[in-house]
């Protein structure tokens, strides 16, 4: 009578072989060292970011998917321009966004023109505006004001504003 056993145990055997190699050992201290760069890489430095919604349309699509530079406003502060992910819930839930003016400014939006310290700002990302009318505001010290660039939008529609840059997470890089 013939016994099953051998050969799932050999298969068992290839299968594990495929994984693992011919040295467990090496193939374990690689896995090792993966989780310990992978980790911390992609907890602080790399932060996964997919798009959701039309408000930074054109320059990112609805499902586009790139990642943040977690660790580059520990070297500097962010600067107008700047596209960057907001923690509003923690890490699963942020906004992108780009800088529009930082500490000291004051900002408004007058009949769609981005006014800066009573400037105007050519805005090059904007491809169509709508009227937006807001407010002046003068940032705190830490402060920043942030919008999309999907200035077609009506205003009611779009998250922007004052942010605080104890929740600017990181800087886009995709």
């Amino acid at each position: 009578m013939n016994d099953p056993a051998p050969t799932s145990r050999s298969a068992f055997s290839a299968l594990i072989f495929l994984f693992v190699g011919r040295r467990p050992l090496r193939t374990l201290i690689r896995i090792l060292l993966l989780i310990a760069i992978g980790v911390p890489l992609f907890k602080f430095a790399l932060i996964p970011v997919v798009v959701s919604g039309d408000s930074m349309m054109p320059t990112y699509q609805d499902g586009q998917f790139g990642f943040a530079n977690g660790l580059i406003y520990r070297f500097r502060d962010p600067l107008p321009g700047d596209i960057v992910v907001i923690e509003m819930a923690g890490r699963q839930t942020m906004y992108l966004k780009r800088i529009l003016a930082g500490p000291g400014d004051r900002v408004f939006f007058q009949d769609g023109t981005l006014m800066v310290n009573d400037q105007p700002v050519m805005e090059p990302y904007v491809i169509m505006s709508n009227r937006w009318r807001t407010t002046e505001e003068t940032l705190g010290p830490t402060e920043f004001f942030v919008a999309g660039d999907n200035r077609a939008m009506p205003e009611e529609w779009h998250i922007m504003g004052v942010v605080d840059r104890a929740y600017i997470a990181g800087r886009v890089l995709f």
